[in-house]
């Protein structure tokens, strides 16, 4: 059996007598609904097995997509009708292996964009990566190198891009996979065989396809020629074009993707590029294990790690997270287009207010400086009680200050109040802001430099000249060759090492469509892009020039992981000299030339030390010399920052604001030879044996880099390692305790400490409950379900508490509920619009953060109305009787098919009776019942369930109501409005009987232990989007903590929209 096939079936793998469930559930908030992916067996006619087999049970279904070839042999299937009980339809179907529910992933979109750039040259921009020596020392270009891009297809009209398809062009061919009107809205597909893209705005696949294979060199075609010529990282490899989004780009699917990885495979793509993702998940989505049978198969992929870089670690996304693929991490490149204006006659950089940009090109502006010494008695707060009268209708001059004071909005109407035509910010430092303005008035920022050469003007009693001007040139980035902000941080769920190395992907020059450039009223076709998205394809071109060098003998998947973390380099913290953590950016930057000229191959290239209680004490490292000649290896180590994510005494994981470097927790590392010597031809053993150092936090993540010196070449081999301490399977998966979680999110609510722990409420006040207390179904309690860790699945059910079980068995059976699977609660959302209903059931369960949109989102605030699921799946009022809510989920490294108590983290509330009566007076708490329902309101939510539900059948075990129209992807199982960009796919797994145990009573000892900290997953319905309160921060743990680099406080954020733009954005990679 050649190499894919065995692959394929060792993932694919079945049961002799079962039919296998891979993946989400029909319940997952991005499931599909009714949306199949089923699996057959190599030479099945799986199209005509479905047929009989359906037409026997008369279900009506269509064809979404299928595969079958030497990879993979699938037919998606979108079926008719009531399809909850999917085991059940494909039970007996004729050799299949297994099937899985179809989910959505989200649209791409740009973290950033200039308009009207001028590039820098090839030679700053691909030095840092070592593309350039790659070129001139090697000959290295990507020619006979094919690389597949799966995005929103490819404008290969561009010249730059060939300015065709087919034989004899840049771009060989691709496939549509979907069609112009795919979208959220409309998830019909109809493929044909042209994957152009002149209709999607961003034009996100072009831009990737650029920075993989761009030649913009001897263009002089108008609307094509480029300020500066520029060419992509490996400008002669083809292209393969596979188009999975229509033109609105705002959602694809799991299948169309996992179709879209073999086709490109099977089509001779050495290497694929996917930029696209969702947030924290495990890589057990049909998609994801595309990537892993296809690269190990010598199909190499390389994905996008995820922009969730402000919520804090292990965020990243699949299927980067894919076992046989590659997660990239984004690094800021070293030089961006900037915009200037003339201020006598000298250019001066600056960005303007997104709220109001309305100057126009060649304006003369009338400068009246509001204060002269602002800057020299570092005035923070210009304008607010000095503010100019002789400004009407001229540009007034504000000096910026600390944001306490208040932001570009506040300072802007300081201006529009003394009646200015235009508001300039000038910097209080020298580092560039980003700024919305004020609607009122054109709003700029402009560099200090600048401010300070209007001041010097007027206080020489002069009058500048300021002229307004959109031409650019290069800005030096000063976090250059530094992980971007916005790259999302590991390690994986699983604590294995991803992301696997970095790309360049801030501020990324690239194609662009002739629709794109037409929406963003540029006159040339390029833009500037940043983003995941763009690293991971700067990533697959350094791939591609590797490839070109090995073509006599072209690497296997361990060899090529091997050489390119070898070969990359660990890069610093911004504005430090500690060495950034191994979960922010795996080996480090990518560096074409030294994996070109690699002739030492150190595995594994890459040591994941686990946690405490799976500790990886000895590592044995091979070292195979390919060399011609013996090579002397020496050996050393250098530990890498620590990264402090919980607080003691508080289980929420701390965000990109909140979180420490510090340099101490290191592990200690041994080699067992100084030295050793390894003829050519010829490899080696050498043992490294670790300690874990001792925790000064909860759960502190370390890391470091093995340093491997052979004598016949220049870089240095490294081999990166990182570790947990702590027993992360006890690690708490609800949050039981969390400070800052109550100033920075629920003090908007009125919620204090007590009451943002996960458990039921007495009332909708949050009181606590209180053993035996009444709760009245008609008035509602408060559930709060926060979870401080991303699981494989969060469930909340109903459990008796009776002296004779058997009664209230008999009780409850007899109002329609099956006692013999568990009973999960109905949800009603007590801030969103509408008070959307959801089932305690969230597979997976994203973790929570402080504020934002999809993927990591606050908490709910949810309210119990007596209401679970019946047998049928329906939602239905409990027999008033003794009860208890019972909270599980799946502890981290369990599988979650297990039914073992000790898999789970199980919170029980205290014993009460449910009682239904007559709705008394609403909540008295204002600080939620302002922005709620009535307990009212709720009440009759609850007599009126329509929420689909999941089936209470024991064939089925779990599974959640689908709520929303799942065909959209874009709405949680709770049916309730996603986020502006849609939700992140979810890319869970959830096997046949992956329940919560159902055992009565739950063991006591299941809180984290003291030390440790627990982080908060969202749940899988999409919560309301809040905005970041501005409560401070809590204090920070013991460590002296380095300043963080995620947010690169004070350095540039370059203009206009820039890094202000990165923290709100979702989900572009």
């Amino acid at each position: 059996m050649q190499l894919a096939g065995i692959l394929s079936s060792l993932l694919l793998a079945t049961q002799a007598l079962a039919l296998v469930r891979r993946g989400a559930p029909v319940d997952a908030p991005t499931a599909l609904k009714c949306a199949f992916v089923i699996d057959f067996e190599q030479g099945a006619d799986g199209h005509a097995i479905l047929a009989e087999h359906l037409a026997g049970k008369g279900l009506k279904w269509s064809e979404r997509t299928s595969i079958n070839n030497k990879f993979a042999n699938f037919v998606s299937v979108q079926l008719e009708g009531d399809c909850q009980d999917a085991a059940t339809i494909f039970e007996g179907l004729s050799r299949a292996t297994s099937f899985s529910s179809v989910t959505s992933r989200p649209g791409p979109q740009p973290l950033k964009s200039d308009k009207k750039d001028v590039p820098f040259s090839d030679e700053l921009y691909h030095s840092i990566t070592g593309v350039n020596d790659a070129r001139n020392k090697l000959g290295l270009t990507g020619k006979g190198v094919t690389v597949a891009i799966i995005d929103t297809g490819v404008y290969y009209l561009h010249p730059a891009l060939g300015g065709g398809i087919g034989k004899g062009f840049k771009v060989i061919g691709g496939y549509d996979l979907v069609g112009d009107a795919y979208s959220i809205a409309d998830p019909t597909i109809t493929p044909d065989n042209d994957p152009i893209d002149n209709c999607s705005d961003d034009s996100h696949g072009t831009h990737v396809a650029g920075i993989v294979a761009a030649d913009a060199r001897n263009i002089t075609t108008p609307g094509y020629v480029p300020a500066v010529p520029f060419t992509g990282v490996a400008y002669e490899a083809n292209l393969l074009a596979y188009r999975v989004f229509g033109c609105p780009a705002d959602s694809t699917a799991s299948d169309v993707m996992a179709a879209a990885i073999y086709r490109a495979a099977d089509d001779g793509a050495d290497l694929i590029n996917l930029s696209i993702g969702g947030g924290p998940n495990y890589p057990e989505e049909v998609d994801t294990i595309a990537a892993e049978v296809v690269g190990r198969s010598g199909h190499f992929v390389m994905a996008s790690a995820g922009n969730s870089g402000a919520k804090g670690i292990q965020v990243t996304g699949n299927p980067s997270n894919s076992h046989g693929g590659f997660s990239v991490a984004s690094f800021d490149s070293t030089v961006t287009p900037s915009p200037y204006s003339l201020i006598d006659d000298e250019p001066y950089f600056y960005g303007l207010g997104s709220n109001n940009a309305n100057f126009v090109e060649g304006e003369s502006l009338d400068i009246v400086v509001n204060d002269l010494t602002a800057d020299e008695t570092d005035l923070q707060n210009d304008g607010a009680t000095n503010l100019s009268k002789v400004a009407k209708g001229k540009a007034l001059l504000l000096r910026w200050g600390a944001t306490t004071q208040g932001g570009s909005s506040k300072r802007c109407g300081y201006a529009l109040a003394a009646g200015a035509s235009h508001c300039i910010l000038y910097g209080n430092t020298d580092d560039m802001v980003g700024i919305a303005g004020n609607a009122g008035l054109p709003s700029m920022f402009l560099s200090r430099a600048g401010g300070l050469a209007l001041i010097a003007k007027v206080k020489a009693g002069g009058k500048p000249s300021f002229i307004f001007t959109t031409k650019q040139k290069p800005y030096k980035i000063p976090t250059a060759g530094t992980i971007s902000s916005f790259s999302s941080p590991g390690l994986s769920l699983d604590l294995e090492i991803k992301p696997d190395f970095g790309g360049l992907g801030g501020q990324v020059y690239s194609t662009v469509s002739d629709h794109a450039a037409q929406h963003a009223k540029s006159p040339d076709s390029y833009g500037t892009k940043s983003g995941t998205s763009m690293a991971s394809p700067y990533a697959a071109g350094v791939a591609a020039l590797l490839l070109e060098q090995k073509k006599n003998k072209k690497p296997s998947f361990e060899d090529l992981r091997a050489i390119l973390q070898n070969t990359a380099s660990p890069r610093s913290i911004f504005k430090t000299e500690s060495f950034n953590s191994v979960a922010y950016q795996g080996a480090g930057l990518l560096n074409a030339y030294y994996a070109g000229q690699a002739v030492s191959i150190v595995t594994p290239s890459a040591i994941a030390l686990k946690d405490t209680d799976n500790f990886k004490s000895s590592v044995v490292l091979t070292i195979r010399n390919d060399a011609s000649e013996d090579v002397t290896y020496r050996f050393r180590s250098f530990s890498a920052a620590t990264v402090n994510a919980y607080n003691t005494g508080d289980d929420f994981t701390l965000d990109a604001t909140t979180l420490t470097f510090t340099e101490d927790q290191q592990a200690s590392v041994q080699f067992s030879n100084s030295a050793v010597t390894v003829a050519k031809g010829k490899s080696a053993q050498v043992t490294v044996l670790f300690s874990a150092p001792e925790a000064l936090t909860p759960y502190p993540i370390y890391s470091g880099y093995l340093q491997i010196i052979p004598s016949n070449q220049e870089n240095i081999i490294h081999v990166p390692y990182a570790g947990v301490v702590g027993s992360y399977k006890n690690k708490a998966i609800w949050s039981r305790k969390s400070p800052s979680l109550a100033t920075r999110w629920g003090k908007q609510y009125g919620l204090t400490e007590a009451n943002v722990a996960t458990g039921l409420y007495a009332d909708l006040d949050f009181n606590p409950l209180s053993q035996n207390a009444v709760i009245n179904a008609t008035v509602g309690a408060g559930v709060m379900a926060v979870a401080s860790s991303t699981s494989r699945g969060g469930f909340i059910e109903i459990v008796p508490y009776v002296a004779r079980p058997s009664k209230r068995s008999n009780d409850l059976e007899a109002a329609g509920f099956n006692t013999s699977a568990p009973i999960y609660v109905r949800l009603t959302d007590l801030v969103t619009e509408g008070n959307p209903s959801s089932p305690g059931v969230f597979v997976p369960m994203q973790r929570n953060g402080y504020s934002g949109t999809s993927p990591v989102v606050p908490p709910t605030i949810w309210a119990f109305t007596g209401v679970a699921y019946d047998a049928n799946g329906n939602p239905a009022l409990l027999p008033s009787g003794n009860y208890r809510m019972k909270f599980s989920a799946v502890r981290n490294l369990a599988s979650a098919s297990s039914t073992k108590d000790e898999d789970y983290d199980i919170i029980m509330s205290p014993p009460f009776r449910l009682v239904d009566g007559a709705a008394p007076v609403a909540s008295s708490s204002a600080s939620i019942a302002s922005s709620t329902a009535t307990s009212t309101q709720v009440a009759t939510s609850a007599s009126t369930a329509s929420t689909a539900a999941p089936s209470g059948s024991a064939a089925t075990g779990s599974s959640a109501a689908t709520g929303s129209s799942a065909a959209t992807g874009s709405s949680a199982a709770t049916g309730s409005v996603a986020p502006t960009g849609s939700v992140a796919p979810t890319g869970s797994v959830a096997p046949t009987g992956s329940v919560a145990p159902t055992g009565s009573v739950a063991p006591t000892g299941s809180v984290a232990p003291s030390a440790s900290g627990s982080a908060s997953p969202s749940s899988t319905s999409v919560p309301v989007v809040i905005a970041s309160p501005t409560y401070a921060a809590p204090a920070p743990a013991t460590p002296t903590p380095q300043p963080s680099n995620l947010y690169k406080a004070g350095a540039v954020s370059t203009f206009g929209s820039v890094f202000a733009a990165i923290v709100g954005a979702a989900l572009m990679f």
